[in-house]
């Protein structure tokens, strides 16, 4: 029996994740903890959740696994050697000295006090961490894994074989022609955070018109024959070293586009038809990179991890394609699944048992939500316990009331699967606008999920048999049958699309409950789910995180364990009868 502790920190996304014979036990991303989006802090408290989940102190674990092996950043030198200057060659040496002293990761893991000195540490690759955090957690022996992101070590994506629990590196691409870049260049260049923001740009995307795909072309070329991208340097700065040398945009850039986008700037008609370009330009890259993966190894089973594979837009366009029978995505796909990735490796189990949620982080009892209520103003709010807090929920949705739901576990990644979620009904179009506008304080442009009963899902939307895997986490859009788009609308986007999470009885109990009475009450199989926080903040973790983001965001109720909490000062709703 192991007990096997894995890591991911100092990128982005720092996590936690415990993995005991072969299961993922447990998993947190500590940007929940401490309540900094996208944190790559040293991952102490998503840690000791972890060790809370399993019942165990950090005296119990048997080993350490690392998101990164430190000596192979050894091999970024020469990649970066190539497109550097002879004048810029002693600075960029200089840099990477510093980097690697600054990522002395076991020093930093010991220095922490929070784990034993004499703790093992392994060290295991970036992409080789997102490829087992996908192929071991699947329930395929025989698969093709493809790992896509910015950058990991000096390989920007992976083709590996997955064949009896091995996985075989066949093919790689490396930086800085990187997939992730050329998404995190133009989501900088349209004013919006890189490596953060990339998921605002693909839902503006649908806005847009092909304009400036051609333009756009010009800054990566696809050969189908070696599987090599190449971008166009001329056009990026990611590769400038010392990084003190980069600019906002590359000027080569603006001069084919045009000027960048401020934040907070208007978003005009150029931005939205630049959106759409990059959006069709990624998904045929990434499309030519997986048929190049398949011909290598001809698979009808694909497995996919890496910050890209977040991209919902083109994981439908993978599903569509007809090449593949069934494809998984790690629902934790970015930098925080490596924890996950690392620990199956370092493991070693010779079981691999199928990921059939991603419920792994906390959750709380009644007196810990007993506390945390008693934080709200007196007066202000009615607090009242019920027997059945999902039928409660289905009858302020069916009153076109949103809400906050906070039950049982928390999910691992950056999808509120309906553990952490704000619900609504997803009839009227002014709800989405609500929503996006008052409480969560976003662009208008952003899309809202639709949760659907499993056994209902085919009736609203056109999914697609390979799929089946992918929409319980949310991360594929698909099709909103045209004649049921009048039914749904606060859940359609401007293409007719949605970013589809499909429930299961058995494996998301609580949500498929409160839909499954809510269709009872309403007829629809369908709620709008959204992630519980408000603007630019992690979703929430703890009881406390639910109500004070409750109590400062405008939602009109919040069903947390068995309580439902509503404000005094608002008029009164009459509920339908159930």
């Amino acid at each position: 029996m192991t007990l096997t502790l894995g890591l991911n920190f100092g990128t982005h996304d720092a996590a936690a994740a415990i993995v005991h014979n072969g299961t993922v036990a447990a998993a947190v991303e500590e940007e929940r903890l401490n309540r900094i989006k996208n944190t790559k802090v040293f991952p102490e408290r998503a840690i000791q959740a972890c060790l809370d989940l399993v019942g165990a102190r950090a005296d119990d674990l048997d080993q350490v696994a690392l998101f990164v092996d430190p000596k192979l950043h050894l091999l970024l030198a020469p990649s970066n050697l190539r497109h550097g200057t002879p004048a810029s060659i002693g600075s960029l040496l200089s840099d990477l000295d510093k980097y690697r002293k600054r990522r002395r990761l076991p020093a930093t893991i010991r220095s922490s006090g929070l784990l034993p000195k004499n703790l093992p540490l392994i060290p295991v690759p970036h992409h080789r961490a997102h490829a087992a955090s996908a192929y071991h957690v699947s329930p395929f022996e025989d698969a093709l894994v493809v790992t896509l992101d910015g950058r990991g070590e000096y390989e920007t994506a992976v083709i590996f074989e997955g064949i009896d629990g091995q996985l075989i590196r066949r093919h790689h691409i490396t930086y800085p022609h990187s997939f992730g870049y050329l998404y995190s260049a133009l989501t900088r260049y349209l004013g919006f955070r890189p490596q953060s923001d990339e998921y605002k740009v693909m839902g503006l995307a649908a806005y847009g018109s092909d304009t400036y795909t051609e333009r756009l072309a010009q800054l990566a070329k696809f050969d189908a024959d070696t599987g090599r991208l190449r971008l166009d340097l001329r056009y990026f700065d990611h590769h400038r070293r010392p990084s003190r040398n980069r600019t906002l945009c590359s000027p080569a850039l603006t001069e084919l586009l045009g000027p960048s986008r401020n934040p907070g700037d208007e978003i005009t008609d150029r931005h939205r038809d630049i959106a759409h370009a990059l959006q069709s330009l990624h998904e045929r890259l990434v499309g030519a990179y997986i048929a190049h993966a398949q011909r290598l190894m001809p698979r009808r089973t694909l497995c996919l991890a890496g910050g890209v594979a977040l991209n919902c837009v083109a994981n439908a366009a993978i599903i569509n394609s007809g090449r593949f029978d069934q494809v998984f995505i790690q629902p934790a796909a970015g930098d925080a699944g490596t924890s996950i990735g690392a620990a199956l490796i370092a493991g070693a189990s010779k079981e691999r048992l199928p990921l059939h949620n991603a419920f792994l982080g906390p959750a709380f009892g009644i007196d810990a939500i007993e506390k945390a209520l008693s934080s709200l103003p007196a007066g202000r709010y009615e607090v009242r316990r019920t027997t059945d807090p999902h039928q409660e929920a289905a009858r302020l949705l069916h009153a076109e009331q949103v809400i906050g739901w906070f039950q049982g576990r928390m999910e691992f990644g950056p999808r509120a699967l309906g553990a952490r979620s704000i619900l609504a009904s997803p009839r009227s179009p002014e709800t989405a606008v609500r929503i996006n506008a008052m409480i969560k304080q976003r662009e208008a442009f952003r899309p809202f999920a639709p949760a659907v009963l499993a056994e209902c899902a085919d009736e609203y939307f056109d999914l697609s048999p390979a799929g089946a895997l992918v929409y319980p986490y949310m991360l594929a859009t698909a099709p909103v049958r045209p004649e049921r788009r009048n039914e749904i609308p606060a859940v359609v986007h401007m293409d007719g699309s949605a970013r589809v999470q499909t429930i299961g009885q058995e494996t998301n109990p609580h949500l498929w409950r409160l839909v499954r009475e809510f269709k009872r009450l309403s007829g629809l199989p369908v709620v709008l789910n959204t992630s519980f926080n408000g603007a630019d903040e992690p979703i929430v973790c703890t009881p406390q995180d639910a109500v004070r983001t409750f109590s400062r965001c405008g939602l009109d109720a919040l069903v947390i364990g068995p309580f439902v909490v509503r404000q005094r000062l608002k008029e009164a709703i009459e509920l339908p009868c159930s």
